[in-house]
């Protein structure tokens, strides 16, 4: 049964909002986008929309205050048209990973309610809209992320002291320096503590509890715990999972440890997991979607070094599902005719085509049908 809150009523009303139509908004424009004649597709008709918190839990003290705290947030876009199971894009970086594109074109959210889905976007606890945490939190400016997220998410080249130089034919408005400026904005804090995977993954099961069934598209940080949200909830029935950086393995079969030769930092594997765990992932369809710039051998260059070895890491993830007769795919952009594309290729200049292979897969493990049968442990 599915379970949403509707803006303006208490969460079990039985009455339903009036069609209502996101143009300009929705889609993405900037007022300057949408004057220069942007986007000029049909508005989007959303049926339902709202958001919530998920999860959590309230704490209190010997005075009788209490904090209520640790939930995430969901913000959702149900679409007239709806067909498709819905698809929970779970970031990394930040929300507008998924909400909208710096340059005013379609983004995953709106490519993929005019395909039918009902798209949530989701904060996960101590984070973003969900930043309220049962626990201290810290930060602590760190100087020199600009270069380091540039490099990183495989833009191209950023020295401490020079200018940004983007890799040749790099799938973004190169000349546009608000671009930079807005991505360079859209990252925040993550949490990253000891407990972060399962501790996600269980908000995550909270959300899937009160939605349904969903599939789940994350992204880099995110993926990790995607697959531990597939092995502890049986309402995930399926996962895209854009260039993730950690696995999970079966006892005995966890690769060994990579050092990056660009800076001899040891790159992470993951960890193991027991067999009966591990073949929860057995279960579902899975797609990994990995973009360009990374090197066939070991590469000076950070960024793409990394990207590399977690490619290695990836493709052991992938054998050691299919061996067990599971359903997992390994996409290189670049083999599918995808040139430029970086750590953020759902944002790029091409995401259009990046969706449409997300969709084809969607579309192939007939995930794109409320029919979906529900599935169990």
């Amino acid at each position: 049964m599915q379970f949403r809150f509707r803006p303006g009523t208490i969460a079990t009303s039985s009455f339903a909002l009036a069609p209502i139509v996101i143009a300009a908004v929705l889609s993405g424009l900037t007022g300057e986008a949408a004057l220069a004649g942007g986007n000029k597709r049909q508005p989007i008709v959303i049926e339902d929309q709202g958001a919530f918190a998920f999860g959590g839990t309230s704490i209190s003290n010997a005075a009788g205050g209490t904090l209520h705290c640790d939930h995430g947030y969901a913000q959702y876009n149900i679409p007239a048209n709806e067909r498709g199971l819905p698809l929970v894009m779970w970031h990394s970086a930040s929300s507008i990973t998924w909400e909208h594109t710096p340059d005013g074109r379609d983004a995953f959210q709106q490519i993929f309610l005019r395909k039918g889905f009902p798209v949530y976007i989701i904060d996960l606890p101590r984070q973003g809209k969900a930043g309220w945490g049962c626990t201290p939190l810290n930060y602590t400016p760190e100087i020199g992320r600009d270069q380091a997220t540039f490099e990183s998410w495989r833009f191209g080249l950023w020295p401490l002291g020079g200018e940004p130089n983007f890799f040749p034919g790099v799938q973004a408005p190169t000349r546009d320096p608000k671009w930079l400026d807005q991505m360079l904005r859209a990252r925040y804090p993550e949490d990253n503590n000891p407990d972060a995977d399962q501790f996600e993954a269980d908000s995550v099961t909270a959300l899937l509890n009160k939605i349904g069934s969903s599939v789940l598209v994350t992204h880099s940080g995110s993926g990790v715990r995607g697959w531990v949200t597939a092995m502890t909830s049986p309402k995930v029935k399926g996962i895209v999972s854009f260039e993730p950086s950690v696995f999970r393995f079966p006892e005995g079969e966890l690769p060994a440890p990579i050092a990056s030769a660009a800076n001899g930092q040891i790159i992470p594997p993951g960890s193991e997991v027991s067999e009966a765990e591990f073949r929860r992932l057995t279960r579902i369809p899975i797609q990994i979607i990995v973009g360009d710039y990374v090197p066939d051998g070991p590469s000076t260059l950070a960024g793409p070094e990394r990207r590399r070895i977690t490619v290695i890491y990836a493709k052991a993830f992938i054998k050691a599902i299919n061996d067990r007769g599971g359903d997992a795919e390994f996409v290189e952009l670049p083999k599918k005719g995808l040139r430029g594309n970086t750590h953020l290729m759902m944002l790029d200049l091409n995401n259009d085509k990046v969706a449409e292979i997300m969709a084809d897969f969607l579309k192939r493990k007939r995930l794109d049908k409320r029919s979906h049968p529900q599935g169990h442990f």
